[in-house]
């Protein structure tokens, strides 16, 4: 791992520096995110790591010190390789123009758990420890928000399952969440994605899958976490029903599609930028 100096440059020279980079990271998007366009402005004041891989890395946008709160985003790509952190980065920067610093997490997209999973927790748990040295205010610091995109939804939700009984309010808003592993699987959902990530079935390692899977374990997230979902109604990729039988609140958004959610460009964007920052 870099050191902190490297990891944290000045806020005022780290978007230039980072430019040419982040514009340039990763393969394309695919056509089911074709709608989160990556704009020129798509760019985090700093990058920070948190563990030794190169994909092991939070990109940070909004200043630290005037934000009003602090938005963890892990975005999606069905637990595949090919899907990066670019898509996420029109999103990031739109909420951070909202008065947040938003912490966009890359994650080894390797394929399998239990590293996506392990990594989501340390990236969370860095962000989290940071804040104080990155100069982020009392209110920031107690006013957090975690939210994932489609895989990223399964993600925190399973995060949070493991999460102690005491600790701070946390606010966690999966946004079209993948919430049934167990189901993906018996339906060969997302050409079997889920299956791909597990690396078994759940008859040869059930462990593994209550130790992942929201469904299974959304009795143990803590009362402390405050779970609303968004989800379009439209979602050809992961169907909204998934939503409606978790048991957590969920706010509909009747014609919204898959990536609606995370498009600051589609009519959905201010309403789901006022569920996730309300």
């Amino acid at each position: 791992m870099s050191s902190e100096g490297e990891r944290i440059p000045a806020l005022a020279s780290a978007g230039a520096e980072l430019a040419g980079a982040v514009r340039d990271s990763g393969p394309g998007r695919t056509g089911a995110e074709a709608g989160a366009v990556e704009s020129e402005m798509s760019v985090p004041a700093f990058r920070y790591s948190y563990g030794d891989s190169p994909e092991q890395f939070v990109e940070v946008y909004g200043d630290p010190a005037t934000a009003s709160a602090t938005v963890i985003f892990v975005h999606g790509g069905y637990f595949r390789p090919r899907t990066d952190l670019a898509h996420a980065r029109p999103l990031a920067r739109a909420l951070a123009e909202s008065g947040v610093l938003v912490a966009a997490v890359e994650y080894r997209r390797i394929g399998e758990q239990p590293h996506l999973l392990d990594d989501v927790t340390a990236a969370i748990d860095s962000v989290c420890a940071a804040l104080p040295r990155w100069g982020a205010g009392e209110q920031v610091r107690e006013n957090l928000i975690v939210s994932g995109h489609s895989a990223g939804g399964c993600l925190v939700l399973a995060w949070a399952s493991h999460l102690p009984a005491t600790g701070p309010q946390i606010r966690l808003r999966p946004l079209a969440p993948v919430t049934d592993l167990l189901r993906e699987v018996a339906g060969h959902l997302g050409d079997g994605a889920v299956l791909d990530y597990m690396g078994v079935r759940p008859e040869e390692d059930l462990e593994a899958y209550l130790r992942h899977d929201p469904r299974s374990r959304v009795a143990l997230i803590p009362t402390r976490v405050n779970v609303h979902s968004i989800h379009g109604d439209a979602d050809g990729i992961v169907d909204v029903e998934f939503s409606r039988v978790f048991p957590a609140a969920l706010t509909e958004l009747p014609g919204a599609n898959h990536a609606d959610v995370i498009d600051p460009e589609s009519p959905y964007f201010a309403q789901v930028r006022d569920l996730l920052l309300e």
